[in-house]
């Protein structure tokens, strides 16, 4: 097994560093419903600079004869044009669910990504593009896992059940003692280098 920092570099992004287009947000915006056509401009920056602006249209069997979407606009300092076919899927229960084809694979999938330098949105697997938390080392996986668990605490009703509480408190006592036992581990091998 390697140590911190140990393993192959590479150059190649990760999904934290693309555009992200989740169609399940899309749908909690009232994008995606049926014989609409809905449009809504999203900007996306990195540390307070605008690297993409686009427009997303999604025609739900409207003007065209099959549900898509069309992203136009200008993504890392390049011109977007693009057109992702939709399917929807009947749920057991009633409703539907929304996927998009994605243009390289043509397998359905809830989340597109436009790397830096491309032109065409598709799905993680067909861009070949690794998770951003597979590159990370044990201490940020656990400040991951701390911020996600935060989120929960804070989104949690006051009326909610303290067991739930208490798990939401533990989880992140047991992360913050990862977070401790692989520092105290750095610094040791930082002693015995000296």
């Amino acid at each position: 097994m390697g140590g911190y920092g140990s393993g192959r570099r590479t150059d190649r992004p990760s999904t934290d560093e693309c555009i992200r287009i989740n169609l399940a947000e899309m749908k909690r915006w009232g994008m995606l419903q049926r014989h609409c056509m809905n449009r809504r401009e999203r900007v996306w920056t990195v540390d307070g600079e605008v690297v993409a602006r686009l427009t997303i249209v999604a025609d739900t069997d409207c003007l065209e004869p099959h549900p898509c979407l069309k992203i136009t606009g200008t993504a890392f300092g390049r011109r977007i044009d693009c057109l992702v076919w939709l399917e929807a899927v009947d749920l057991p229960l009633g409703g539907e669910r929304w996927y998009a084809l994605c243009p390289k694979t043509g397998r359905r999938c809830a989340v597109l990504i436009l790397p830096p330098g491309a032109l065409q949105f598709a799905s993680v697997k067909g861009w070949r593009i690794p998770y951003g938390s597979q590159r990370d080392c044990e201490v940020h996986r656990a400040y991951r896992a701390i911020d996600k668990a935060n989120v929960r605490r804070k989104a949690l009703s006051k009326y909610a059940r303290n067991p739930t509480k208490d798990r939401l408190w533990s989880r992140i006592a047991a992360k913050h003692q990862v977070v401790d036992n692989e520092l105290d581990r750095l610094a040791a091998m930082i002693r015995r280098g000296k």
